[in-house]
């Protein structure tokens, strides 16, 4: 019979880590897209401000 307690822990021990390059890539999308919204979003906020 095969010993399948070391393919058990490996899996646990796979969640257990945390991928900071993705992390970090998520958060500079994150960050890109809001900039892309209120730079989209400024001038129509400055032509109605201005009247």
């Amino acid at each position: 019979m095969p010993n399948t307690t070391n393919v058990k822990n490996k899996g646990k021990n796979n969640q257990k880590q945390f991928d900071f390059i993705l992390c970090i890539t998520v958060f500079l999308l994150l960050a890109l897209g809001i900039v892309m919204v209120l730079s989209a979003s400024a001038p129509s906020s400055l032509s109605e401000w201005r009247k």
